[in-house]
């Protein structure tokens, strides 16, 4: 989601031609001046073929843009059968509540998303509510524009979160996503089974998200809403955050303390899905776990929650500061205080084939296949073809158009 690629921004207004005169006639002459009525019939014609050209330019760009086809080498279907598990739905719908981090300018990747994964997901399998999270526009122009469409694209929607004491910036992107924990742990635990949340360039297919789950849990008896979980794609590292930055820090610059003990895993950007006992847990600590991290480290955070909750308690693993610059070879130990006074220990599901990278872009890239369930990294008219998509097609209710 960050860096930012191209904004969306309004259309800039043309800007008023200024004519500068060696002398000042009067409007007659002016008006009545051969040399000006041609030179207006002039202008008028270019304007005219100019008009025309950009708009056969656009018109090809787009019609090139609504034939273009995802590499047939991307997909790994021809050799593989369609596995058995798809065709068997649980006896339930799995009940998520989702929240889709974007920026606040991001209006064609929200509408995106509502359209080719949100819209026509089967009843039978899924149950759901799902946000999207965006933080508050700057004071300048743009960001009022920003500040109004949003309002306007809420209205029609009313699927749109906004967070309005976090700016809409990567350095406060975990802020949004811990606020994104609190909308989720709103409701009663025992009411869903999963908190899935997912960045605004990743596709879900959904159906195969709730029947893939018997295969990831295998022999375990697993209850969402009573056992500490968490799924995707999964990361390592010994960086641990402490909650030292107050909430209503105006500073964007101030990052949360930050030690180093045991490795751990953590989920990769692509998304995650939470249980809801877990949710509740990490909504329960006593200080709240830490959430002012910046941005590329948004994800290392929820690895540093599970991990404090499980390693806090122990007093006999020890924890070391990490040195302020590079020349500092000191190792002061360490010893965190506890978020709750028992460890949680949480199940880590690594789903590798499930949670991947678009192919060729770099990230944890990877074929798509019958177990492809969140493939990130997509592009906002890619997720239409790949929605339309033969094998994936009947996954939906609703066909597109």
């Amino acid at each position: 989601m960050y860096p930012p690629a191209t904004h969306y921004s309004a259309l800039p207004t043309d800007p008023e031609d200024i004519y500068v005169y060696k002398s000042k006639p009067t409007w007659r002459r002016i008006v009545f001046t051969r040399r000006f009525l041609l030179g207006i019939s002039g202008s008028l014609f270019i304007f005219l073929l100019i008009g025309f050209w950009s708009r056969r330019k656009l018109h090809s760009a787009q019609a090139a843009l609504d034939a273009a086809t995802l590499p047939e080498d991307l997909f790994v279907f021809n050799n593989v059968s369609r596995p058995h598990w798809l065709d068997v739905p649980l006896p339930e719908p799995l009940v998520l509540r989702i929240a889709v981090i974007t920026r606040v300018d991001a209006y064609e990747r929200r509408q995106s998303l509502r359209d080719n994964i949100f819209r026509g997901v089967g009843e039978k399998d899924i149950s759901m509510v799902y946000r999207f999270f965006v933080g508050a526009a700057p004071h300048t122009e743009q960001g009022n524009t920003d500040r109004r469409l949003v309002e306007e694209e809420n209205r029609k929607h009313n699927d749109i979160i906004v967070l309005d004491d976090i700016d809409d910036i990567p350095e406060r992107i975990s802020e949004k996503r811990y606020a994104a924990f609190k909308w989720a742990g709103s409701v009663p635990n025992s009411t869903y089974d999963y908190f899935l949340t997912v960045d605004s360039d990743t596709f879900v297919r959904f159906m195969p998200l709730a029947r893939r789950l018997p295969q990831l849990y295998g022999d375990k008896k697993i209850n969402p809403r009573e056992d500490p979980l968490i799924i995707g794609r999964m990361g390592s590292h010994l960086t641990y955050f402490l909650p030292t930055v107050p909430d209503g820090n105006k500073d964007e610059h101030l990052q949360d303390m930050h030690v180093k003990g045991p490795w751990f895993p953590y989920p990769i950007g692509i998304g995650y899905m939470i249980s809801s006992a877990l949710v509740n847990i990490f909504l329960s600590t006593d200080p709240p776990l830490t959430h002012h991290i910046h941005y590329p480290s948004d994800d290392v955070m929820i690895g540093t929650w599970i991990a404090s909750l499980r390693y806090f308690p122990d007093k006999t693993i020890e924890f070391e500061e990490i040195p302020k610059n590079e020349n500092d070879t000191s190792h002061t130990r360490f010893y965190p205080e506890p978020y709750l006074p028992y460890a949680v220990d949480t199940l880590i599901i690594n789903d590798v084939p499930g949670w991947h990278d678009f192919p060729a872009r770099g990230g944890q890239e990877g074929p798509i296949t019958w177990d492809s369930i969140c493939i990130h990294r997509l592009k906002a008219h890619e997720m239409k073809e790949l929605r339309n998509r033969p094998e994936f097609l009947l996954e939906w209710d609703a066909k597109l158009s």
